[in-house]
């Protein structure tokens, strides 16, 4: 599959997130057209809107020095742009993390964090909004000499003291000695830390961004790009060498940066063998070659414990060069169409399912909840009209009974919404108690405990433990918001099969506010941190720099997992007991309704019709509602036809 026909793909899965868009943004008209809105309700359309609007299919690459991977990232979405626009030179690689997507304010531009950020304890997600911190270059798109020159400053480098090196996490001796340099007095290092660049591509447009991650220094120093950013992208394209096949520091890469991620977080995973061209051997001809590369595909795949399908065997240097030049026989010799096919079909395809199941989750129970609760009122007014046609309203005897019993039927509804109001204080108290188990100060309070034991150690090994310490007091303390997660569960249902079974009330199952799903996610982030820590690279960093980011940043996605916890507890309290007050709501409304019109046979015909035709005009604003409703389903299943 060419580029072409992954910008297509791309561009379709733009177009139907546009659709799920406006379906959504439809029923939140239609829910605040028929005055069924609430703030709460309100906010939850409005985060999964703006959580559409922002979404990127974001591929992250990941490989060690020299494995190709610029070049790859170029062949396979740059090659338009009429030259290699990412530099890729040999000896001259990618120095720091990049981020490459489209900017909607249509702006191109290279921005660059300086490398003595690293010194600080501020989270990368806190300087990428001070755009004060970062240094803008600005890019002309109609001059592609001026974009090569200012892409340059990815690969540039500064020498420092060995020491200062050491201290940032760049540079180790027992690597250094390794490659045969022995305690040497300089080190050269990136001058920057991270590069966001913002290109109006087409495939950037449609929503594509691409994370360039430059080998195992950048990944084993920086805790946030491998706690955070990779596990929020679609999917990790590993890079590695037919020629050299799965090396030393790529299985440490694998390993601890990788894998681990990729299952946690159900994401795409590829493993591209790139330079296969190295393979070639004039003496074994195009046979010999095949069976060199299926060879090392099946050695890679042993090593790596994954099905050969996963793997990719290219040569991204044929294939930038065959699209430059437009060379179909090239571009087949590289045989990077299997990956493009995969990166289109198998990526998009399982973003856009993700994609989906995240919206139905939110919103899923709201449009069954309208749904079920409109069929019902519809049906309860269209019969109560057809029982109206049919009375002999010049039966006094016939309507006082009714009306006696339309009086009954009031005050049963007075008793049931005194019982809905009792309950509904008890529950808010069951809430209250869990929102207080949840309140992020007391998370707070034990992240500034064990803050100041861990800034206090002398060692690594200490901080490390208080790292462990700190997790093992957040299991504690969420397994009491367990409690009060299960207590406020067991009523909510126990009071919704009251009101079912005692006050007639049509059966909706509630939601449930699972509270262990974000125990899981919290989790995950220890062990992800836990792997970050014990791995190879950060074992060796004499220094504790990189352990003092580890913990910030295992804190700050510990905060952000502990404020979305409160935050949804909050709103499933607040929407959980919609579907009994709109039932109530009805229901005297129905009452009201039966009463006005019993009532009005002792006054004039002409009362009395006035009253008959105002309820068929509610019946038939009721029936556009339905239709109205119908209609937004529908557009809904077709989004979910994936």
């Amino acid at each position: 599959m060419q580029t072409l026909e992954f910008k297509d793909k791309l561009t379709s899965y733009s177009a139907w997130r546009n659709h799920l868009v406006a379906t959504v943004k439809m029923y939140h008209d239609w829910r605040k057209r028929y005055n069924l809105d609430n703030p709460h309700t309100s906010n939850t359309i409005s985060q999964i809107l703006e959580s559409l609007s922002n979404d990127r299919v974001t591929l992250a690459f990941v490989a060690e020095f020299s494995r190709g991977k610029t070049e790859l990232i170029n062949s396979l979405f740059f090659s338009e742009t009429g030259v290699k626009l990412l530099p890729s030179s040999p000896g001259r690689t990618t120095m720091c993390p990049t981020e490459i997507f489209f900017d909607p304010d249509g702006s191109s531009y290279i921005r660059l964090l300086d490398i003595e950020t690293r010194y600080e304890e501020t989270s990368f997600a806190d300087l990428k909004q001070d755009l004060t911190r970062w240094k803008k270059i600005r890019l002309d798109t109609s001059d592609p000499a001026q974009m090569q020159e200012a892409f340059k400053e990815l690969i540039a480098i500064k020498t420092v003291p060995r020491e200062k090196a050491q201290e940032m996490g760049l540079f180790n001796e027992r690597e250094a000695a390794e490659l045969g340099i022995i305690d040497p007095e300089t080190v050269d290092i990136p001058v920057w830390r991270h590069a966001m660049i913002s290109f109006p591509h087409p495939l950037l447009k449609a929503g594509l961004c691409i994370l360039d991650t430059p080998g195992l220094n950048a990944l084993g120093s920086e805790p946030e790009l491998t706690l955070s950013m990779l596990p929020s992208t679609q999917a990790i394209i590993f890079v590695l060498a037919a020629d050299t096949g799965v090396t030393k520091s790529d299985m440490n890469i694998w390993m601890h940066h990788v894998l681990s991620t990729s299952n946690a977080n159900k994401q795409g995973l590829a493993v591209v063998l790139n330079k296969i061209d190295a393979m070639w051997d004039d003496f074994n001809g195009e046979v010999g070659y095949d069976q060199s590369i299926r060879s090392q595909v099946s050695k890679t795949a042993a090593v790596l414990g994954i099905p050969d399908t996963l793997i990719f065997p290219v040569s991204a240097k044929q294939a930038l060069i065959a699209k430059l030049k437009q060379d179909d026989l090239l571009l087949n010799h590289s045989r990077i169409g299997p990956l493009e096919h995969y990166l289109s079909e198998n990526i998009l395809n399982q973003r856009q399912k993700i994609l989906l199941e995240a919206v139905l989750r939110d919103i899923g129970f709201l449009l069954k909840e309208s749904f079920t609760l409109t069929e019902i009122n519809y049906n309860k007014h269209n019969k109560q009209l057809e029982e109206f046609r049919k009375l002999d309203f010049e039966n006094k005897e016939a309507m006082q009974k009714l009306t006696r019993a339309a009086v009954l039927q009031e005050k049963a509804y007075i008793k049931n919404l005194d019982q809905f109001k009792e309950s509904r204080e008890l529950f808010r108290g069951k809430l209250s108690d869990l929102m207080t188990a949840l309140d992020p100060v007391r998370f707070d309070n034990a992240i500034i405990t064990h803050k100041i034991q861990i800034d206090r150690s002398l060692t690594t090994h200490g901080m490390r433990q208080g790292i462990k310490k700190l997790f093992e007091d957040f299991h504690g303390l969420l397994g009491h918001c367990i409690e009060k997660a299960d207590d406020a569960k067991t009523f909510i249902l126990g009071m919704q099969a009251q009101f079912n079974t005692e006050y007639g009330l049509t059966e909706l199952k509630p939601s449930v506010f699972e509270i262990r799903n974000y125990l899981a996610e919290l989790e995950e982030l220890l062990i992800m941190g836990e792997e970050f820590r014990t791995s190879a690279k950060t074992i060796m960093t004499e220094k504790n720099l990189v352990t003092r980011k580890l913990f910030s940043t295992m804190i700050s996605q510990a905060r952000k997992v502990i404020s979305k916890t409160y935050v949804d507890a909050a709103k499933w309290g607040e929407n959980v007991l919609s579907s009994i007050a709109h039932q109530l709501i009805d229901q005297k409304k129905q009452i009201e309704n039966r009463l006005v019109i019993l009532r009005s046979t002792g006054e004039s015909k002409m009362k009395l019709n006035e009253n008959m035709a105002k309820l068929e005009a509610e019946l038939a604003e009721l029936k556009i509602q339905r239709r109205e409703l119908n209609i937004i389903i529908q557009n809904m299943q077709k989004a979910a036809v994936v």
